[in-house]
């Protein structure tokens, strides 16, 4: 993920001076600012693995670097708002019924489902376009940028 640690050192930042105005105002009761401290320890943790699983791409900010093949970029995924719906769902369920537990659960289990046939369609269109010939007058297509001996 591209600059997947900046938003978490950010809000480790921010989580860290809440949690010293709460400790500071409840000066009476530590167990806040465990609670707090920890949260903050969890959040920069996160964010150093990150930096440590994928140095060059957890800090770089903007998109990626540019590469000859297309990528698969979807302009809108129903499966993920599907899956957010039924979250929310699921967590309104606990206090208002069970029924909104099992709609939520229902729901994500297609969204999950929506999710990987949109994977699977994006497959198929890169391997299409790998597969692809040339393009008349153009010289485009992946077949142009082949070397001679595959």
């Amino acid at each position: 993920m591209r600059g997947g640690a900046i938003p978490l050192l950010v809000w480790g930042f921010i989580l860290g001076l809440s949690m010293a105005l709460v400790t500071i105002w409840n000066s009476g009761k530590p167990v806040i600012g465990f609670m707090g401290g920890f949260a903050v320890l969890i959040t920069f943790l996160t964010a150093l693995a990150f930096i440590l699983l994928r140095p060059r791409e957890a800090v770089r900010r903007g998109p990626p670097e540019p590469t000859g093949e297309p990528r698969a970029v979807p302009t809108a995924s129903y499966g993920s708002v599907l899956f957010a719906v039924g979250g929310a769902s699921l967590v309104y369920g606990l206090a208002f019924g069970h029924f909104l537990i099992y709609f939520g659960i229902g729901l994500m289990v297609v969204a999950v489902g929506v999710i990987i046939r949109e994977k699977v369609f994006q497959r198929r269109a890169l391997r299409r376009w790998r597969e692809s010939p040339v393009t008349p007058g153009t010289g485009e297509g992946p077949a142009a940028r082949r070397p001679e001996g595959d």
